[in-house]
Protein backbone atom coordinates (compact mmCIF):
# COMPACT_ATOMS: atom_id res chain seq x y z
CA UNK A 1 0.00 0.00 0.00
CA UNK A 2 1.42 3.56 -0.81
CA UNK A 3 2.09 6.28 1.82
CA UNK A 4 -1.15 7.91 0.14
CA UNK A 5 -3.07 5.24 0.05
CA UNK A 6 -2.04 4.49 3.81
CA UNK A 7 -3.04 8.18 4.67
CA UNK A 8 -6.75 7.98 3.11
CA UNK A 9 -7.04 4.92 5.19
CA UNK A 10 -6.19 6.36 7.93
CA UNK A 11 -8.31 9.06 6.89
CA UNK A 12 -11.42 7.28 6.47
CA UNK A 13 -11.10 5.29 9.77
CA UNK A 14 -10.67 8.68 11.52
CA UNK A 15 -13.73 9.38 10.05
CA UNK A 16 -16.12 6.31 10.88
CA UNK A 17 -14.69 6.58 14.51
CA UNK A 18 -15.70 10.28 14.52
CA UNK A 19 -18.88 9.20 12.98
CA UNK A 20 -19.30 6.58 15.55
CA UNK A 21 -18.69 8.61 18.50
CA UNK A 22 -21.01 11.52 17.57
CA UNK A 23 -23.72 8.59 16.85
CA UNK A 24 -23.10 8.17 20.52
CA UNK A 25 -23.31 11.22 21.52
CA UNK A 26 -26.61 12.53 19.72
CA UNK A 27 -28.05 9.53 21.18
CA UNK A 28 -26.93 10.28 24.66
CA UNK A 29 -28.27 13.89 24.76
CA UNK A 30 -32.29 14.32 24.44
CA UNK A 31 -33.79 16.24 21.39
CA UNK A 32 -35.68 19.84 22.48
CA UNK A 33 -38.96 20.00 21.74
CA UNK A 34 -41.17 22.99 22.48
CA UNK A 35 -43.79 22.88 25.18
CA UNK A 36 -46.80 25.09 26.20
CA UNK A 37 -48.36 25.58 29.61
CA UNK A 38 -51.37 27.71 31.35
CA UNK A 39 -50.02 29.92 34.42
CA UNK A 40 -52.19 30.63 37.26
CA UNK A 41 -53.84 33.83 35.74
CA UNK A 42 -54.74 32.57 32.16
CA UNK A 43 -51.14 33.41 30.30
CA UNK A 44 -50.48 30.35 27.70
CA UNK A 45 -47.11 30.84 27.89
CA UNK A 46 -44.61 28.88 25.55
CA UNK A 47 -40.84 27.64 26.20
CA UNK A 48 -38.39 24.90 24.97
CA UNK A 49 -37.75 21.88 27.09
CA UNK A 50 -34.08 19.87 26.97
CA UNK A 51 -34.76 16.49 28.81
CA UNK A 52 -31.38 14.31 29.78
CA UNK A 53 -31.11 10.80 29.03
CA UNK A 54 -32.59 9.17 31.74
CA UNK A 55 -30.58 6.95 34.56
CA UNK A 56 -32.72 4.57 35.93
CA UNK A 57 -35.17 5.92 38.53
CA UNK A 58 -32.82 8.43 39.53
CA UNK A 59 -34.64 12.09 39.49
CA UNK A 60 -32.50 14.99 37.84
CA UNK A 61 -33.14 18.71 39.01
CA UNK A 62 -33.84 21.38 36.53
CA UNK A 63 -33.21 24.98 35.41
CA UNK A 64 -35.63 27.44 34.54
CA UNK A 65 -34.53 30.59 32.27
CA UNK A 66 -35.60 33.85 31.47
CA UNK A 67 -34.41 36.12 29.14
CA UNK A 68 -34.59 39.57 29.47
CA UNK A 69 -37.23 41.43 28.76
CA UNK A 70 -37.13 43.69 25.90
CA UNK A 71 -33.83 42.89 25.39
CA UNK A 72 -34.12 39.31 23.99
CA UNK A 73 -36.33 36.43 24.10
CA UNK A 74 -36.17 32.94 25.20
CA UNK A 75 -33.99 31.83 21.96
CA UNK A 76 -30.34 33.10 23.51
CA UNK A 77 -31.07 30.25 25.80
CA UNK A 78 -31.40 27.35 22.65
CA UNK A 79 -27.68 28.83 22.00
CA UNK A 80 -26.34 28.89 25.34
CA UNK A 81 -26.80 26.85 28.53
CA UNK A 82 -29.24 24.61 27.81
CA UNK A 83 -27.95 22.19 25.60
CA UNK A 84 -24.73 22.04 27.93
CA UNK A 85 -27.10 21.45 31.05
CA UNK A 86 -28.62 19.02 29.31
CA UNK A 87 -25.35 16.90 28.76
CA UNK A 88 -24.25 17.26 32.16
CA UNK A 89 -27.64 15.67 33.17
CA UNK A 90 -30.00 18.82 34.33
CA UNK A 91 -33.73 19.09 32.67
CA UNK A 92 -33.39 22.93 30.88
CA UNK A 93 -36.40 24.98 30.07
CA UNK A 94 -36.29 28.15 28.97
CA UNK A 95 -39.45 30.13 28.19
CA UNK A 96 -40.52 33.17 26.09
CA UNK A 97 -42.62 35.46 29.38
CA UNK A 98 -45.90 37.21 29.20
CA UNK A 99 -46.36 39.44 25.90
CA UNK A 100 -43.48 38.59 24.03
CA UNK A 101 -42.14 36.05 21.29
CA UNK A 102 -44.39 32.47 21.14
CA UNK A 103 -46.25 33.80 24.53
CA UNK A 104 -48.16 36.86 23.35
CA UNK A 105 -51.45 37.28 24.45
CA UNK A 106 -53.93 40.71 24.15
CA UNK A 107 -51.23 42.92 25.23
CA UNK A 108 -47.71 43.05 24.64
CA UNK A 109 -45.12 43.24 27.30
CA UNK A 110 -44.27 46.80 26.32
CA UNK A 111 -47.00 48.01 27.22
CA UNK A 112 -47.42 46.70 30.34
CA UNK A 113 -48.60 48.57 33.39
CA UNK A 114 -45.63 48.38 36.37
CA UNK A 115 -49.01 46.10 37.84
CA UNK A 116 -49.07 44.10 34.73
CA UNK A 117 -45.14 43.24 35.10
CA UNK A 118 -45.90 41.78 38.47
CA UNK A 119 -47.69 38.77 36.50
CA UNK A 120 -44.43 37.41 35.31
CA UNK A 121 -43.92 36.17 39.07
CA UNK A 122 -46.98 33.90 38.04
CA UNK A 123 -45.12 33.37 34.80
CA UNK A 124 -42.23 31.76 36.65
CA UNK A 125 -44.09 29.97 39.53
CA UNK A 126 -46.42 27.98 36.56
CA UNK A 127 -42.79 27.19 34.80
CA UNK A 128 -41.77 25.72 38.30
CA UNK A 129 -45.41 24.13 38.73
CA UNK A 130 -44.64 22.30 34.90
CA UNK A 131 -41.28 21.20 34.99
CA UNK A 132 -41.72 19.41 38.52
CA UNK A 133 -44.60 17.77 37.55
CA UNK A 134 -42.46 16.20 34.45
CA UNK A 135 -41.43 12.41 34.93
CA UNK A 136 -37.92 12.39 35.72
CA UNK A 137 -37.87 15.58 37.08
CA UNK A 138 -36.54 16.13 41.19
CA UNK A 139 -38.67 18.97 42.24
CA UNK A 140 -36.65 19.71 45.39
CA UNK A 141 -33.86 21.03 43.05
CA UNK A 142 -34.76 23.44 40.79
CA UNK A 143 -32.42 26.20 39.31
CA UNK A 144 -33.26 29.52 38.06
CA UNK A 145 -31.82 32.07 35.59
CA UNK A 146 -32.67 35.22 35.43
CA UNK A 147 -31.93 38.34 33.70
CA UNK A 148 -31.87 41.58 33.74
CA UNK A 149 -35.41 42.76 35.68
CA UNK A 150 -36.07 39.45 35.46
CA UNK A 151 -33.87 38.98 38.18
CA UNK A 152 -35.75 40.41 40.45
CA UNK A 153 -38.40 37.47 40.20
CA UNK A 154 -36.03 34.83 40.39
CA UNK A 155 -34.55 36.62 43.46
CA UNK A 156 -38.45 36.75 45.24
CA UNK A 157 -39.34 33.35 43.83
CA UNK A 158 -36.24 31.37 45.73
CA UNK A 159 -37.34 33.54 48.86
CA UNK A 160 -41.19 32.37 49.13
CA UNK A 161 -40.39 28.81 46.93
CA UNK A 162 -38.53 26.23 48.51
CA UNK A 163 -38.04 24.29 45.54
CA UNK A 164 -35.63 26.55 44.00
CA UNK A 165 -32.18 26.00 45.41
CA UNK A 166 -29.34 28.05 43.39
CA UNK A 167 -29.98 31.06 41.85
CA UNK A 168 -28.07 32.36 38.66
CA UNK A 169 -28.17 36.55 37.97
CA UNK A 170 -27.21 38.31 34.87
CA UNK A 171 -26.59 41.80 34.68
CA UNK A 172 -29.62 41.58 37.38
CA UNK A 173 -31.45 44.76 38.43
CA UNK A 174 -32.84 44.34 41.67
CA UNK A 175 -35.61 46.51 43.92
CA UNK A 176 -34.92 46.87 47.94
CA UNK A 177 -36.95 44.31 48.97
CA UNK A 178 -35.26 41.69 46.64
CA UNK A 179 -32.10 42.96 47.74
CA UNK A 180 -33.82 42.51 51.42
CA UNK A 181 -35.11 39.38 50.87
CA UNK A 182 -31.20 38.14 49.39
CA UNK A 183 -29.60 39.96 52.81
CA UNK A 184 -31.84 37.35 55.49
CA UNK A 185 -31.58 34.34 53.56
CA UNK A 186 -28.81 31.95 53.91
CA UNK A 187 -30.19 29.29 52.09
CA UNK A 188 -30.43 29.78 48.24
CA UNK A 189 -26.86 30.36 46.61
CA UNK A 190 -26.93 32.83 43.74
CA UNK A 191 -24.61 33.54 41.10
CA UNK A 192 -23.69 36.90 39.48
CA UNK A 193 -22.81 37.33 35.91
CA UNK A 194 -22.09 40.97 34.79
CA UNK A 195 -20.26 42.64 32.27
CA UNK A 196 -16.89 44.59 33.29
CA UNK A 197 -17.64 47.88 31.10
CA UNK A 198 -21.50 47.36 32.66
CA UNK A 199 -21.26 49.50 35.40
CA UNK A 200 -24.61 50.15 36.52
CA UNK A 201 -25.17 46.28 36.83
CA UNK A 202 -21.57 45.52 38.10
CA UNK A 203 -22.78 47.67 41.01
CA UNK A 204 -25.89 45.67 41.52
CA UNK A 205 -24.26 42.26 40.77
CA UNK A 206 -21.22 42.91 43.30
CA UNK A 207 -23.52 44.45 46.03
CA UNK A 208 -25.65 41.14 45.53
CA UNK A 209 -22.44 38.95 46.05
CA UNK A 210 -22.01 41.27 49.05
CA UNK A 211 -25.48 41.13 50.78
CA UNK A 212 -25.84 36.84 50.13
CA UNK A 213 -24.85 35.35 53.03
CA UNK A 214 -24.31 31.58 51.34
CA UNK A 215 -21.42 30.48 51.18
CA UNK A 216 -21.21 29.15 47.71
CA UNK A 217 -22.43 32.61 46.13
CA UNK A 218 -20.46 33.86 43.52
CA UNK A 219 -19.68 36.86 40.94
CA UNK A 220 -18.54 36.00 37.33
CA UNK A 221 -16.96 39.03 35.56
CA UNK A 222 -17.63 38.98 31.81
CA UNK A 223 -17.61 41.15 28.54
CA UNK A 224 -21.15 42.84 27.31
CA UNK A 225 -24.35 42.94 29.03
CA UNK A 226 -27.20 40.11 29.34
CA UNK A 227 -27.43 36.49 28.15
CA UNK A 228 -24.96 38.02 25.22
CA UNK A 229 -22.17 37.64 26.87
CA UNK A 230 -22.27 34.27 26.81
CA UNK A 231 -21.17 35.26 23.19
CA UNK A 232 -18.12 37.38 23.76
CA UNK A 233 -16.78 35.58 26.67
CA UNK A 234 -15.17 32.49 26.28
CA UNK A 235 -15.73 29.88 29.10
CA UNK A 236 -18.44 31.76 30.96
CA UNK A 237 -21.43 28.91 29.92
CA UNK A 238 -18.92 26.38 31.20
CA UNK A 239 -18.45 28.07 34.48
CA UNK A 240 -22.30 28.71 35.00
CA UNK A 241 -22.91 25.02 34.31
CA UNK A 242 -20.13 24.03 36.77
CA UNK A 243 -21.83 25.99 39.51
CA UNK A 244 -25.06 24.75 38.82
CA UNK A 245 -23.54 20.91 38.62
CA UNK A 246 -21.61 22.21 42.60
CA UNK A 247 -24.87 23.88 43.50
CA UNK A 248 -27.65 21.89 42.38
CA UNK A 249 -26.89 18.90 41.04
CA UNK A 250 -24.30 18.04 43.85
CA UNK A 251 -27.47 18.33 46.25
CA UNK A 252 -28.53 14.86 45.97
CA UNK A 253 -31.76 13.61 46.41
CA UNK A 254 -33.47 13.61 50.49
CA UNK A 255 -35.58 10.95 51.87
CA UNK A 256 -38.05 10.67 54.69
CA UNK A 257 -37.28 7.93 56.60
CA UNK A 258 -38.05 5.47 60.34
CA UNK A 259 -36.58 2.87 61.84
CA UNK A 260 -36.72 1.76 65.36
CA UNK A 261 -34.34 1.56 68.48
CA UNK A 262 -33.51 -1.35 69.97
CA UNK A 263 -35.98 -0.40 73.47
CA UNK A 264 -39.06 0.26 71.04
CA UNK A 265 -38.63 4.28 69.95
CA UNK A 266 -39.49 5.20 66.29
CA UNK A 267 -37.10 7.34 65.05
CA UNK A 268 -37.48 9.76 62.02
CA UNK A 269 -35.03 11.44 59.90
CA UNK A 270 -33.52 12.91 56.57
CA UNK A 271 -31.70 10.56 54.33
CA UNK A 272 -29.59 11.81 51.32
CA UNK A 273 -27.69 10.51 48.66
CA UNK A 274 -25.40 12.34 45.96
CA UNK A 275 -26.44 11.78 42.74
CA UNK A 276 -25.10 8.57 41.20
CA UNK A 277 -24.85 6.44 44.45
CA UNK A 278 -26.73 3.52 44.39
CA UNK A 279 -25.99 -0.71 45.02
CA UNK A 280 -22.87 -0.37 42.25
CA UNK A 281 -21.55 2.63 43.47
CA UNK A 282 -21.55 3.15 47.17
CA UNK A 283 -20.89 6.31 48.83
CA UNK A 284 -18.96 6.88 52.54
CA UNK A 285 -22.01 8.22 55.08
CA UNK A 286 -21.87 11.13 57.71
CA UNK A 287 -24.41 10.76 60.57
CA UNK A 288 -26.16 14.13 61.69
CA UNK A 289 -26.92 13.82 65.51
CA UNK A 290 -28.36 17.15 66.88
CA UNK A 291 -28.17 18.56 70.62
CA UNK A 292 -29.96 18.86 72.87
CA UNK A 293 -31.80 22.29 72.21
CA UNK A 294 -31.85 21.15 68.58
CA UNK A 295 -33.29 19.19 66.17
CA UNK A 296 -32.08 17.23 63.09
CA UNK A 297 -33.00 20.76 60.92
CA UNK A 298 -29.86 21.86 62.69
CA UNK A 299 -27.91 20.14 60.26
CA UNK A 300 -29.74 20.76 57.22
CA UNK A 301 -27.23 22.99 54.86
CA UNK A 302 -24.35 21.06 56.48
CA UNK A 303 -25.79 17.93 55.21
CA UNK A 304 -26.20 19.96 51.69
CA UNK A 305 -22.24 20.60 51.55
CA UNK A 306 -21.83 17.33 52.81
CA UNK A 307 -23.30 15.70 50.05
CA UNK A 308 -21.71 17.91 47.33
CA UNK A 309 -18.06 16.23 48.62
CA UNK A 310 -19.95 13.10 47.41
CA UNK A 311 -20.89 11.70 50.71
CA UNK A 312 -24.39 10.55 51.99
CA UNK A 313 -25.74 11.85 55.40
CA UNK A 314 -28.55 10.80 57.76
CA UNK A 315 -29.63 13.57 60.47
CA UNK A 316 -32.87 12.14 62.72
CA UNK A 317 -34.67 13.54 65.56
CA UNK A 318 -33.67 11.35 68.85
CA UNK A 319 -36.35 10.39 71.34
CA UNK A 320 -38.60 13.15 72.36
CA UNK A 321 -37.32 15.15 69.52
CA UNK A 322 -38.77 17.15 66.86
CA UNK A 323 -40.59 14.50 64.81
CA UNK A 324 -39.81 11.67 67.04
CA UNK A 325 -41.78 13.59 69.57
CA UNK A 326 -44.39 10.74 70.88
CA UNK A 327 -46.80 12.62 73.32
CA UNK A 328 -47.19 10.67 76.92
CA UNK A 329 -44.08 8.93 76.30
CA UNK A 330 -40.78 9.47 78.56
CA UNK A 331 -37.94 10.17 76.77
CA UNK A 332 -35.02 8.72 78.50
CA UNK A 333 -32.05 10.92 77.57
CA UNK A 334 -29.77 8.09 79.41
CA UNK A 335 -30.64 5.69 76.96
CA UNK A 336 -30.12 8.28 73.84
CA UNK A 337 -27.36 6.23 72.60
CA UNK A 338 -29.85 3.29 71.38
CA UNK A 339 -30.94 5.86 68.90
CA UNK A 340 -27.57 6.56 67.57
CA UNK A 341 -26.83 2.87 67.54
CA UNK A 342 -29.88 1.98 65.44
CA UNK A 343 -29.14 5.12 63.21
CA UNK A 344 -25.80 3.69 61.86
CA UNK A 345 -27.24 0.39 61.95
CA UNK A 346 -30.37 1.61 59.83
CA UNK A 347 -27.52 4.15 57.72
CA UNK A 348 -24.89 1.53 56.84
CA UNK A 349 -27.63 -1.17 55.55
CA UNK A 350 -28.41 1.42 53.05
CA UNK A 351 -28.20 -0.58 49.29
CA UNK A 352 -25.91 3.08 48.18
CA UNK A 353 -24.39 3.20 51.56
CA UNK A 354 -20.29 2.35 51.89
CA UNK A 355 -20.88 0.94 55.34
CA UNK A 356 -17.31 0.31 56.46
CA UNK A 357 -16.64 4.28 55.64
CA UNK A 358 -18.64 6.00 58.31
CA UNK A 359 -18.61 9.31 60.39
CA UNK A 360 -20.42 11.19 62.96
CA UNK A 361 -21.11 14.92 63.70
CA UNK A 362 -22.74 15.18 67.18
CA UNK A 363 -23.18 18.16 69.72
CA UNK A 364 -23.75 18.75 73.38
CA UNK A 365 -26.02 15.92 74.90
CA UNK A 366 -25.17 13.94 71.77
CA UNK A 367 -21.70 13.68 72.11
CA UNK A 368 -21.41 11.41 75.28
CA UNK A 369 -24.28 9.57 73.80
CA UNK A 370 -22.60 9.16 69.79
CA UNK A 371 -19.55 8.34 71.60
CA UNK A 372 -21.21 5.39 73.58
CA UNK A 373 -22.56 4.37 70.62
CA UNK A 374 -19.84 4.03 67.55
CA UNK A 375 -16.49 3.92 69.32
CA UNK A 376 -14.95 0.70 69.03
CA UNK A 377 -17.23 0.18 65.61
CA UNK A 378 -14.45 -0.82 63.25
CA UNK A 379 -16.90 1.14 60.38
CA UNK A 380 -16.92 4.63 62.31
CA UNK A 381 -13.70 6.75 61.23
CA UNK A 382 -14.14 9.35 63.21
CA UNK A 383 -16.37 11.67 65.41
CA UNK A 384 -16.86 15.04 65.36
CA UNK A 385 -17.94 16.75 68.46
CA UNK A 386 -19.19 20.31 69.00
CA UNK A 387 -19.21 20.84 72.80
CA UNK A 388 -18.60 17.70 74.55
CA UNK A 389 -20.69 18.23 77.82
CA UNK A 390 -20.00 14.84 79.82
CA UNK A 391 -18.12 11.83 79.91
CA UNK A 392 -18.64 8.61 81.72
CA UNK A 393 -16.63 5.02 82.79
CA UNK A 394 -17.93 3.82 79.52
CA UNK A 395 -17.28 6.62 77.09
CA UNK A 396 -13.42 7.05 78.87
CA UNK A 397 -12.85 3.23 78.49
CA UNK A 398 -13.77 3.48 74.87
CA UNK A 399 -11.53 6.70 74.06
CA UNK A 400 -9.04 5.39 75.58
CA UNK A 401 -8.95 2.07 73.50
CA UNK A 402 -10.17 2.73 70.13
CA UNK A 403 -7.96 4.59 67.45
CA UNK A 404 -10.49 6.82 65.95
CA UNK A 405 -9.64 10.23 66.01
CA UNK A 406 -11.79 13.13 67.43
CA UNK A 407 -12.09 16.41 66.45
CA UNK A 408 -13.36 17.78 69.31
CA UNK A 409 -14.33 22.07 69.01
CA UNK A 410 -15.64 24.46 72.30
CA UNK A 411 -15.56 27.82 73.12
CA UNK A 412 -13.31 29.06 75.88
CA UNK A 413 -16.10 31.46 77.53
CA UNK A 414 -18.93 28.74 77.54
CA UNK A 415 -19.63 27.16 81.27
CA UNK A 416 -22.92 25.68 82.40
CA UNK A 417 -23.80 26.40 86.24
CA UNK A 418 -24.71 22.94 86.47
CA UNK A 419 -21.37 21.23 85.07
CA UNK A 420 -19.35 23.95 85.26
CA UNK A 421 -16.52 24.67 81.94
CA UNK A 422 -17.68 22.78 78.98
CA UNK A 423 -14.28 23.69 77.34
CA UNK A 424 -12.75 21.88 79.88
CA UNK A 425 -14.98 18.60 79.13
CA UNK A 426 -14.89 19.05 75.79
CA UNK A 427 -10.76 19.65 76.65
CA UNK A 428 -10.89 16.04 78.64
CA UNK A 429 -12.61 14.09 75.97
CA UNK A 430 -9.62 15.26 73.61
CA UNK A 431 -7.03 14.36 76.31
CA UNK A 432 -8.31 10.77 76.65
CA UNK A 433 -8.85 10.08 73.38
CA UNK A 434 -6.17 7.55 71.90
CA UNK A 435 -5.86 8.34 68.69
CA UNK A 436 -2.63 10.52 67.78
CA UNK A 437 -4.79 12.03 64.67
CA UNK A 438 -6.97 13.83 67.42
CA UNK A 439 -7.48 17.56 67.64
CA UNK A 440 -8.86 20.19 69.46
CA UNK A 441 -10.19 23.78 68.62
CA UNK A 442 -11.07 26.28 71.02
CA UNK A 443 -12.89 29.80 70.23
CA UNK A 444 -13.28 32.52 72.30
CA UNK A 445 -16.90 33.20 71.96
CA UNK A 446 -18.30 30.99 69.23
CA UNK A 447 -21.39 30.01 71.30
CA UNK A 448 -21.70 26.50 72.17
CA UNK A 449 -22.75 22.87 69.90
CA UNK A 450 -24.30 23.41 66.43
CA UNK A 451 -24.64 27.11 67.11
CA UNK A 452 -20.78 27.69 67.06
CA UNK A 453 -21.56 26.67 63.10
CA UNK A 454 -23.15 30.13 62.33
CA UNK A 455 -21.11 32.11 64.87
CA UNK A 456 -17.49 30.67 63.07
CA UNK A 457 -18.20 30.78 59.53
CA UNK A 458 -14.66 29.13 58.74
CA UNK A 459 -15.59 25.96 60.98
CA UNK A 460 -17.84 24.00 58.70
CA UNK A 461 -15.66 24.01 55.98
CA UNK A 462 -13.11 22.74 58.64
CA UNK A 463 -15.38 20.01 59.42
CA UNK A 464 -15.91 19.07 55.72
CA UNK A 465 -12.07 18.97 55.19
CA UNK A 466 -11.56 16.90 58.03
CA UNK A 467 -14.36 14.74 56.77
CA UNK A 468 -12.90 14.30 53.13
CA UNK A 469 -9.57 13.60 55.05
CA UNK A 470 -10.72 10.58 57.93
CA UNK A 471 -13.74 9.47 55.96
CA UNK A 472 -12.98 9.51 52.25
CA UNK A 473 -9.71 9.52 52.38
CA UNK A 474 -9.29 12.46 50.18
CA UNK A 475 -6.13 14.57 51.69
CA UNK A 476 -6.90 18.18 52.20
CA UNK A 477 -4.96 19.45 49.70
CA UNK A 478 -6.71 18.11 47.48
CA UNK A 479 -9.97 19.08 48.37
CA UNK A 480 -11.71 21.42 46.03
CA UNK A 481 -14.80 23.75 46.36
CA UNK A 482 -14.27 24.83 50.02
Amino acid sequence: MTRCAEYKSFLAAGALIAALWLGAASRAVAESRVVRFRTQDGWNLSGTLYEPKRQGSNLAPAVIMLPEPGWVDRSIYDTYLSSGLQAKGFFALNIDLRGSGNSLGAKVLEEFSPEEMEGIQSDLSSAIAFVSSLPGVDPGRIGVVGAGISSEYAVVEAAENSQVKAVVLISGTLSAKAKELLRVDQSVPVLGVVGKEDKKSFREMAEVYALSPNPSSDLLVAVGHGAVMFSHTKGLEENVIRWFEHNLQALGRETEVSFRSEDGWTLHGLLRLPDGADASAKVPGVLLVHGAKHDQQTYHFMAQEIAKRGMATLRFDWRGKGQSFVDGAKADQDEMWRDVKAALEFFASQPAVDGNRLGAVAATLACINTLQATLGDPRMKTVVLLTALETNDEVRRLLASSDVPIFAVASLEDNNYQRGSLAETTRLVYQLSRSKQSQLLMYDDAGRGSEMIKVKPELQPMILRWLDDKVQGIPPTRVAND
